[in-house]
């Protein structure tokens, strides 16, 4: 293995994406990732994203970028990750939800890259959407559409052997060897290397890196359990569909995948040990959304978050140790209702039946903003994480921006509000999370 320029940790969606524009600028890159690509939220997402259409938003370039970014992705690497281009539809029911569209689409017009949208009536829904045959008030329709994640996944490992980035799955980094600002070595379960630039693109783990530099970012962890149906007929649902109580797109092979709805996600919070350090934050959001998080003592995650603090006891060095090959239980429960009331809008889904469930873990940040740029009080180590469920709706702007803040010193995106340093400071929660 050739020494490289940049290190970076995690081998998801950000961290292969940053390497791949790393390597486009001529930068030697080794990514370390503890499982195998996209093993956990990259490859499991939804994968929602906006793309261009109507003027682009000035206030919102790391959004843009990513939308953009999106579009020209099969074009730019070479490689079909199923783009779906077929538009956000946001079903409206009552007046609960119209409630909540108020607030969320003036949110979407600050934040999205793309941010036009139509307000479509019943009528007129119907007949651009034939679909859609069960009882609603009004649809809205945003630029947009989703791709498969692991396509994606499939063809950032295909760019990084093409490009000579090296991968180094199932191998933990542990730590890190600092002489002043600088970090000089990452330290791993097989032992250390140096270094001149370090990358933690890690997830749900990013935090436990960023406490080893003396940075802490106040995250919690919401899983995000997802059911798939059996095969349907091409077109059964439109784009991006998402009611109140449902979220749901239709994948290449047929089946259509289920999430959580925009009022009621069915996400689950499992309690854990870490929740004690930051429950002066949290505490007023998940008591603000109570009736949409469900809170579970999952045994085996708990279980695992013991060894890995054991291993970090024994290590007698400060390393931190994580959990490998985690599968989050499922809990589809909530998914079946769910699977109900799409059923109710879309009745050719009458008859569709759950043939697969699972699980991926979602890091919440308090303000929903990633976390971008140099960690503080260091020169030569970037964090790019805390996405909030939102990585594949910004994160190629965000990866297109650490690469430039490591080649050039400056990014071309105004990365301002997604300071780490903002995170010490009073945070503000967004009223809506999910």
């Amino acid at each position: 293995m050739l020494q490289p320029d940049v290190v970076v940790i995690g081998g998801g969606l950000i961290g292969l994406l940053t390497a791949a524009e790393l390597s486009e600028r001529d930068v030697k890159v080794l990514v370390i990732e503890k499982d195998d690509v996209g093993f956990e939220q990259s490859g499991r997402s939804v994968a929602a994203v906006n793309l261009p259409g109507g003027e682009p938003n000035e206030r919102a370039p790391l959004l843009r970028a990513s939308a953009d970014h999106w579009a020209s992705f099969e074009e730019r690497w070479g490689y079909s990750i199923d783009l779906n281009s077929e538009g956000w539809h946001i079903v409206i029911t009552d007046d609960e939800d119209y409630e909540w569209l108020e607030v969320e689409r003036a949110t979407w017009q600050a934040t999205a890259g793309y941010p036009e949208t139509e307000l479509l009536d019943a009528a007129t829904a119907r007949e651009r959407f034939p679909q859609f045959g069960g009882e609603f008030l009004t649809v809205d329709v945003r630029h947009g559409g989703h791709v498969d994640a692991l396509m994606v996944m499939r063809a950032l490992r295909q760019v990084a052997e093409e490009r000579g980035i090296e991968l180094l799955c199932g191998e933990m980094v542990t730590g890190f060897d600092v002489e002043g600002d600088r970090v000089v070595a990452v330290r791993t379960t097989a032992g250390s290397l140096s270094s001149e630039t370090v990358v933690i693109a890690a997830g749900i783990w990013t935090p436990d890196l960023c406490d080893q530099l003396g940075f802490h970012i106040p995250m919690q962890r919401v899983r995000a359990p997802a059911v798939e149906t059996g095969p349907m007929p091409p077109g059964t649902i439109p784009g991006f569909v998402r009611g109140s109580r449902f979220g749901a797109k239709q994948n290449r092979n047929g089946t259509i995948r289920i999430t959580g709805g925009y009022r009621y996600s069915g996400m689950l919070h499992d309690l854990s040990f870490r929740d004690l350090r930051d429950l002066k934050i949290w505490v007023p959001a998940l008591w603000q959304n109570r009736k949409d998080i469900s809170f579970r003592l999952n045994p085996s995650g708990l279980r695992a978050e013991l060894v890995a603090k054991l291993a970090a006891v024994r290590s007698r060095n400060g390393s931190c140790f994580f959990p490998q090959r985690y599968e989050p239980p499922a809990s589809p429960r909530d998914r079946f209702r769910q699977l109900e009331e799409l059923a109710r809008l879309v009745p050719a889904l009458r008859e569709a039946r759950v043939h697969r469930s699972f699980s991926g873990v979602i890091d919440l940040i308090p303000d929903l903003q990633p976390v971008l740029g140099l960690v503080p009080d260091t020169v030569n180590a970037y964090v790019a994480g805390g996405f909030s469920g939102h990585g594949y709706m910004s994160g190629p702007g965000a990866c297109q921006a650490i690469a430039e803040l490591i080649t050039t010193g400056a990014s071309s995106i105004d990365l301002e509000p997604f300071r780490p340093e903002r995170l010490r400071g009073s945070l503000k929660m967004r009223e809506q999370i999910f």
